[in-house]
C-alpha cells in the first residue's frame, strides 16, 4: 500500500481554495458596495475584503454570519443617525463609516479563529471565533440602541450618572439589546458548530456568556483603563483630540494607548476565553 504524500495531509484542500477565491471576489462586490454606501472608509474597505476572503476560506456559513454582523450593526449605527450625533457630539467624534482600525478590531480576531478551526477541524476554536464576535456584536449594538433608546446612562464602575455616549455608560435599553445579540449567536452556534451529542446546549450557554462577558468587560475596561481627554476650556471629559469648542483636550485618565478600538478588540479575545472556559465548565 503506497505511503500518503504530504500533499495529501495537507490541511489545504482544493475546495478551501477554491472557497478562498470565491470569497474574494464576493468578498470584494460586498465591501465595494458598504464603500460607495458610505458605510466603510477606504482602509475599512480593504480590511472588510481581508476578513471576508479568511473568514469564506474557513465555510461560507461563517462568511454569511459575518455578513449579517456587519448589516445588522450597520444599520442599527444609522437609525436615527443625526439624533445620536447631536447627543454625542462633545464626547464622540461621531463617523458613520467604519476604518480599517474599527473593521479589524471588531471581525479579525472571529475570523482568523474559525478559519484556523476550520483548517484544524478543532470545535473549540469555532466556539471562541463565535463567542468573540458575539462579543463584538453584543458591544456594538448595546451601545447604538442605548444612545437612541436607552435614556440617562449610569458608569458601570461607579453607577453615577455620565454623559451620553462617555465610555463605561451602561443603559438598561444596552443590556437589553446586548441580550438579544448573545441569544442570537447563541442559536447560530447551533447550526454552525458540530458538536457532541448532548453538547449543544453547553456550546450555546458558552456563546451566551461569551457574548455578554465581553460586552461587559467593554463596558469596564472604557470606564477604567481607556484613554479619556480634558478639555481645558469646556472643563468636560472628552473622547475627541479636538473639542467642539477648537480646543486642543489633554489626556488626563486612563492608559493612554488603550483607545476605544484597543478596547474592543480585547473585548472580543475575552469573548472567546469566556466561551471556551464556560464550554469546559459545562462538559
Amino acid at each position: 500500500m503506497p505511503c500518503a504524500s504530504a500533499a495529501d495531509s495537507s490541511p489545504i484542500t482544493d475546495s478551501l481554495i477554491v472557497r478562498a477565491l470565491l470569497g474574494a471576489l464576493g468578498a470584494g462586490v460586498v465591501a465595494a458596495f458598504a464603500r460607495r454606501a458610505g458605510m466603510l472608509t477606504r482602509g475599512g474597505q480593504w480590511a472588510a475584503f481581508a476578513t471576508g476572503i479568511v473568514a469564506t476560506a474557513a465555510g461560507w456559513d461563517w462568511a454569511a454570519l459575518l455578513v449579517a454582523y456587519f448589516v445588522v450593526s450597520v444599520l442599527l449605527t444609522r437609525a436615527g443617525w443625526e439624533a445620536k450625533r447631536a447627543a454625542v457630539r462633545e464626547v464622540l467624534p461621531m463617523q458613520g463609516e467604519r476604518n480599517a482600525t474599527q473593521v479589524a478590531a471588531n471581525g479579525g480576531l472571529f475570523a482568523l479563529l474559525v478559519f484556523v478551526g476550520d483548517l484544524r477541524g478543532e470545535p473549540l476554536l469555532l466556539v471562541a471565533g463565535l463567542g468573540a464576535i458575539a462579543a463584538a456584536a453584543a458591544d456594538t449594538w448595546a451601545t447604538e440602541v442605548g444612545l437612541l433608546w436607552g435614556g440617562e446612562p449610569r458608569s458601570i464602575a461607579t453607577a453615577l450618572t455620565v454623559r451620553r455616549g462617555e465610555s463605561g455608560g451602561v443603559t438598561l435599553a444596552g443590556l437589553g439589546a446586548s441580550a438579544a445579540a448573545a441569544l442570537g449567536f447563541a442559536a447560530a452556534s447551533h447550526v454552525l458548530i458540530p458538536v457532541r451529542s448532548g453538547a449543544g446546549g453547553a456550546t450555546m450557554m458558552a456563546v451566551a456568556l461569551g457574548a455578554l462577558g465581553g460586552s461587559l468587560a467593554d463596558s469596564v475596561l472604557g470606564a477604567t483603563l481607556q484613554s479619556n481627554r480634558w478639555c481645558d476650556n469646556c472643563r468636560m471629559w472628552t473622547e475627541r483630540r479636538v473639542h467642539t469648542c477648537k480646543y486642543r483636550t489633554r489626556h488626563a485618565r486612563g492608559v493612554r494607548w488603550m483607545t476605544n478600538d484597543t478596547v474592543n478588540f480585547l473585548a472580543t479575545v475575552i469573548g472567546a476565553l469566556v466561551s471556551l472556559t464556560v464550554l469546559g465548565w459545562l462538559t
